[in-house]
């Protein structure tokens, strides 16, 4: 009798663990499966997020503005990047934050909106692994370009000079920015009436060079020629 209590105690101890062990590997499933559901509805939410922040900005036109804009001439007017930190202020999208990061050491993107900023650091996701760190994101606020002094080797200003208030002051703090023998590359559009860029104020490039003098900078160079709607003044 007794071995008979006994054997029925270890059966009911028997099916308990097995129905314990059932409900575990039942509740990793559900577990795993939520997490599987949850992660790509993460993944969706993103990608849609990005492709309507990419509608909205009209990123998908870039190849029209190439026509007119002509980024691999600008960026050569930076010289030899090898081993440079350049700072594109302004950087918006990445526009020319992207090709650069593929020839200087790196780049710092510069600008007074979160959102552009954060969109270049979802990008640089799809950068592999030892270039991730090429691109460093910098938040502004207008009149105010963040640089540290000597803390550059280039700087690039594309379609920003019109916008700039206290525009002695604000090309002071880039001179003061840029190492011995660093560049500026200032980019805008010419006046007129045209079909891309600002409706007004647009500034002449006589104008700029004027605040450049008194900014600091020297060996000012302004080439009014290779570019339809833009001028482009080097400077150092």
């Amino acid at each position: 009798m007794k071995n008979q209590i006994f054997l029925l105690y270890v059966l009911v101890f028997y099916c308990m663990g097995l129905f314990s062990c059932k409900e575990q590997n039942s509740d990793r499933g559900k577990k795993l499966i939520f997490h599987e559901s949850n992660t790509k509805a993460i993944s969706g939410d993103t990608i849609r997020t990005r492709n309507q922040f990419e509608i909205e900005l009209n990123v998908g036109n870039d190849s029209e503005r190439g026509a007119w804009q002509n980024p691999d001439l600008v960026i050569q007017k930076l010289g030899n990047l090898s081993g440079k930190v350049v700072a594109d202020i302004g950087s918006g999208t990445g526009y020319f934050t992207f090709p650069i990061s593929r020839k200087a050491r790196k780049v710092l993107a510069i600008d007074i909106e979160q959102r552009y900023l954060d969109y270049i650091e979802d990008r640089k996701l799809e950068f592999p692994i030892e270039r991730a760190d090429a691109i460093e994101t910098r938040l502004t606020v207008e009149d105010e370009p963040n640089l540290h002094k000597n803390e550059v080797d280039a700087v690039l200003l594309v379609n920003v000079f019109y916008y700039l208030n206290d525009r002695t002051n604000y090309m002071t703090i880039v001179n003061n920015a840029l190492k011995d023998n660093g560049i500026l590359v200032l980019v805008d559009f010419k006046p007129g009436n045209l079909p891309v860029g600002p409706s007004e104020n647009k500034v002449p490039a006589d104008d700029v060079v004027e605040v450049l003098k008194v900014s600091g900078f020297k060996d000012i160079k302004v080439d009014g020629e290779s570019l339809q709607y833009q001028y482009i003044i080097t400077a150092k």
